[in-house]
């Protein structure tokens, strides 16, 4: 009889990383265990872009239903719900937990498992030194994309006067559209616009903020971004926390240079000098950065791109991701 697995998290109404993280990998292991998604609210009100079948849903109602079996953790919010319910029921439940963030705060509220994927080492740093779990066995396996870019890809860089930065994110406030719009307008070069995607609670203030600024534009939620992605020149983010960006991904496998901060797994996906161009947090430094791609020549981008497809083709996949679990849920 196959492994029953469920794989959980909140926020399923939602379109975010981890949430599409958890699709990828339910869609990736489903043929070899019996998988479900268990999630805390009615089908009905599940984000339709995650495409999820009914017959593959259960919403949460019997504890003793995690009896036996597998659950894969994609949120940290859940965790000690999850916790209490194995010992309260005194449940035969296998538990693992996906850390997908870097988080300093609640350190004395948090539950974890014995059995815990990190999926960046700055991740697996914050477990251990600021979480205290060196007694946890912690898998790292790296987030993987499936892929729809091209081994060459095509270089856009310079072939139109206007250089496109792709910034491809919920609209909220760890994420600081509105600070990166507040701090630099009027001190981008006019030949620089950054490109907002995404939508959140902050995105009705963000559109205000661009409508009069021309280095800047929001565009709400894109249905296809990998479009998008093709016919910007770099991707960029510059958040106060992140796991491992799975926009970023998505960025280096079309072979897209990133502009992006020192924070969760962002420079073991931009790696500087390489593929990726380091942003620190001091505000006039920044657009100083950013400014500085204009003097980038095409050939130096080029290496850039091509470097950003190998590292993709090297660490990221998705079939080495998904290999990954396997072997970690085997050896369970």
């Amino acid at each position: 009889m196959a492994l029953e697995i469920l794989s959980t998290t909140s926020d399923l109404n939602e379109y975010g990383g981890a949430q599409k993280v958890l699709l990828d990998l339910h869609n990736g292991i489903k043929h070899k265990y019996n998988c479900k998604i268990l999630g805390f609210i009615e089908f009905e009100k599940l984000h339709p872009k995650y495409g999820i079948r009914q017959a593959e849903y259960v919403k949460f109602a019997n504890p003793f239903y995690l009896n036996n079996k597998i659950l894969l953790v994609h949120a940290r919010n859940i965790m000690a719900l999850i916790m209490v319910i194995k010992r309260m029921f005194f449940l035969n439940t296998r538990i693992v937990y996906i850390a997908h963030n870097v988080y300093n705060t609640h350190k004395h509220f948090s539950f974890f498992p014995c059995d815990i994927v990190s999926i960046s080492k700055k991740v697996t740093h914050n477990l251990l030194n600021y979480f205290n779990l060196k007694n946890r066995k912690i898998t790292l396996i790296y987030n993987g994309v499936k892929d729809q870019g091209d081994a060459n890809p095509v270089v856009t860089f310079k072939k139109q006067q206007t250089i496109r930065i792709l910034y491809s994110a919920r609209v909220i406030d760890v994420k600081r559209q509105l600070l990166i719009v507040n701090q630099l307008k009027g001190k981008l070069h006019p030949d620089i616009q950054i490109v907002f995607a995404g939508k959140g609670p902050d995105y009705d203030q963000l559109v205000e903020k661009c409508s009069d600024a021309t280095n800047f534009k929001a565009l709400g939620f894109v249905e296809h971004v990998d479009e998008l992605v093709k016919q910007v020149d770099f991707l960029m983010l510059f958040s106060t926390q992140e796991g491992l960006p799975i926009s970023l991904i998505e960025g280096i496998m079309h072979g897209k240079p990133l502009l992006v901060n020192d924070v969760g797994g962002n420079l073991e996906i931009g790696v500087p000098n390489f593929n990726g161009i380091e942003l620190t947090d001091d505000w006039n430094e920044l657009a100083d950065k950013i400014n500085s791609i204009v003097d980038l020549s095409v050939e130096n981008y080029q290496l850039m791109s091509q470097n950003s497809r190998k590292h993709y083709e090297a660490m990221f996949t998705y079939n080495v991701m998904i290999d990954n679990y396997i072997k970690l849920i085997d050896s369970l």
